[in-house]
């Protein structure tokens, strides 16, 4: 470091000590604005990912089924997961079907229950999970029809059987949901085959995709093929876009708010801090300072005030967004330092350049004659 630099890193330590009071007043100005700013971003970027995951209670957002008259086989499901591919968080396949059960007919719905449980997260299930062979559920409307109760045993039979033999199975839980399941007699899809003769074949896939609706758009067009095709449940997507970018939207817009403020504070901070020096400034002038390096060490004074303010900003900011994440939305900030820290100390730098130009512009046009005038 030449004597120059040194001497140049001298007045501002100078500048700082002598004027503290005004230094603390801009650095907190800058403080509560990088604060603000990397507080609403933060929950920008992480409440809005984490609503969408846990909107998935609204049940499937893409479903898959058949374009023709044929059901959808196993090779078919399996060409659909490999489209659909990681981004699917749950996938459940649906087989439906008529049973008879004292020679009237009943809907039953085979599917795999470790999927729906995921998919349909909405079920409310009076009893427990089937989770073993010869265990149904049976929706509410059903249960009210023929005086269902949990843990009875009833026989079913597939329509096409000449003997008439009922398959004994035990009643696991009564479903509420609300929707078309109350209506049905749910079983695993191992426990369907025994009634149809070990076909497998499906009536409907669904999948919960973590995903906008771009990507969702994206992924039924992918999935979309021969003897099936995918829909996205508009439903459930527009929901989840809707909430999202309201938030998003709302958030910036304070941001911006906070930003301008924040500009307006620094900037009559440190016209304040001009006004004081002016003969400082003159003098300087007359001993033959050129107006750019007195701009010069004025911009090197802002700059460090936006590293401190940013800095004391940036570490209230994570906390502010921790804390607000954890008390309104449930959520666990997840913070990436090396994509937070820049940005917060950049914009910290920026805004207090942004409020040095007007200080800047006046210094330029001080008069040494008239402020060592006295004037």
């Amino acid at each position: 470091m030449n004597p120059h630099q040194k001497m140049y890193l001298r007045m501002i330590g100078q500048s700082f000590l002598h004027r503290l009071s005004r230094v603390i007043i801009a650095s907190l100005s800058i403080a509560v604005g990088a604060a603000t700013l990397s507080a609403l971003g933060l929950i920008a970027w992480t409440v809005p990912n984490q609503m969408s995951r846990e909107l998935r209670s609204f049940g499937a957002n893409l479903i898959v089924v058949p374009n023709g008259a044929q059901l959808l086989s196993q090779a078919q499901l399996a060409d659909a997961d490999s489209s659909v591919g990681p981004a699917a968080i749950a996938r459940a396949p649906h087989q439906y079907t008529n049973l008879l059960y004292n020679q009237q007919a009943v809907q039953v719905m085979g599917t795999d229950l470790a999927g729906v449980e995921k998919v349909r997260p909405y079920w409310d299930v009076d009893g427990t999970m089937p989770t073993g062979p010869d265990q149904i559920l049976v929706g509410s409307n059903v249960a009210e029809k023929y005086g269902f109760t949990t843990g009875q045993t009833i026989g079913l039979t597939e329509p096409t059987r000449k003997d008439g033999a009922a398959r004994q199975l035990r009643i696991t839980g009564i479903l509420r949901t609300g929707d078309t399941e109350d209506d049905l007699i749910v079983m695993s899809l191992d426990n369907l085959k025994r009634f149809t003769g070990g076909r497998t074949s499906y009536n409907l896939i669904e999948y919960s995709v973590d995903g906008n609706a771009t990507v969702l758009d994206g992924l039924a067009k992918k999935v979309t093929g021969p003897g099936m095709e995918g829909e996205v449940v508009r439903r459930t997507s527009q929901s989840e876009a809707g909430i999202a970018n309201t938030l998003q939207s709302l958030i910036w817009i304070v941001s911006v708010i906070i930003l301008l403020l924040t500009l307006i504070s620094i900037s009559a901070t440190l016209n304040a801090v001009v006004s004081e020096r002016s003969r400082e400034i003159g003098l300087k002038k007359a001993l033959g300072a050129l107006p750019r390096d007195i701009v010069g060490e004025f911009i090197g004074e802002s700059v460090l005030l936006g590293l401190i303010g940013g800095a004391v900003g940036l570490a209230a900011g994570v906390w502010i967004a921790d804390w607000i994440s954890m008390r309104a939305f449930a959520v666990k900030l997840d913070v990436n330092w090396w994509v937070v820290t820049p940005i917060t100390l950049v914009v910290s730098i920026a805004v207090a350049l942004a409020g040095s130009l007007m200080p800047a512009r006046r210094i330029s046009r001080i008069k040494p004659a008239d402020v060592l005038g006295g004037e």
